[in-house]
């Protein structure tokens, strides 16, 4: 058996599985674990639990350290860093008139780099923009484009149906949303209604999903002979005999 916990972090609501490192944790409580991108705050979802090895399916980082006082303080001070930078950031992009919209702005516990999220329709040539950032924060700079859903995950907001949205509820991961998903199930094709507030299909539309519209099965009766099941309404016009 493999010990683990489940942690979150503030601008995800997934949960990812870490190793303790024989640290006993509490839900809601603040640590310190790796990442791809460095180490990074993140919250206890899940406290220390079992899991049968061959269940894991990746390998697992660790949990690094319990957050103090003192390290609480360090990410108040790297909040201020990373308001500053994205003002610096906001106002560059503006002067360069570039399509694209700064979302959020993170700093790794480090402070040796800084991912710059934004949103475009388009593929979007920021090597000045790039230049700029890099001359004056003095640290490695990556400008990460995210999807109209991924940025409506990280907002939140309320959909049609007056609930909170599904992505930033409960979902983990973005499945594919097809039209012919809204037409089997014969909602109407108006885009107000199969949208949501991030412009795109609902991802509830998944929920309901078929593989083809159920066939009706047809039947006709001849006197004389007992109802038969066709399959299909060409072979019951064919059976017809029109006299």
């Amino acid at each position: 058996m493999i010990e683990i916990v489940g942690v979150k972090f503030k601008e995800d609501e997934k949960i990812y599985y870490y190793n303790p490192s024989k640290l006993q944790l509490e839900k809601g409580e603040k640590c310190l674990v790796e990442t791809i991108d460095g180490e990074k705050e993140a919250e206890v979802s899940l406290a220390n639990f079992f899991i049968e090895p061959d269940k894991v399916y990746a390998p697992v980082r660790r949990v690094i350290k319990y957050l103090t006082d003192k390290q609480e303080l360090f990410e108040q001070k790297k909040k201020r860093m990373e308001e500053k930078a994205k003002e610096f950031c906001a106002k560059r992009i503006e002067n360069r008139r570039l399509p694209m919209k700064l979302t959020e702005v993170t700093y790794t516990d480090d402070l040796k780099k800084v991912v710059f999220f934004f949103v475009a329709e388009n593929r979007v040539d920021f090597r000045e923009l790039l230049k700029d950032l890099v001359k004056t924060l003095r640290v490695k700079i990556e400008l990460r484009q995210i999807s109209r859903r991924e940025y409506a995950k990280k907002i939140g907001g309320v959909g049609i149906c007056g609930r909170v949205c599904c992505c930033k509820q409960y979902l983990k991961s973005f499945s594919p949303i097809t039209i012919k998903m809204a037409k089997v199930q014969g909602l109407p094709l108006n885009p107000t209604k199969i949208s949501g507030v991030c412009g795109r299909l609902l991802c509830c539309l998944a929920y309901e999903k078929y593989d083809a519209p159920v066939k009706p099965v047809v039947q006709y009766y001849d006197s004389g002979v007992d109802t038969k099941e066709i399959k299909s309404l060409d072979d019951a016009e064919a059976d017809v005999s029109w006299e």
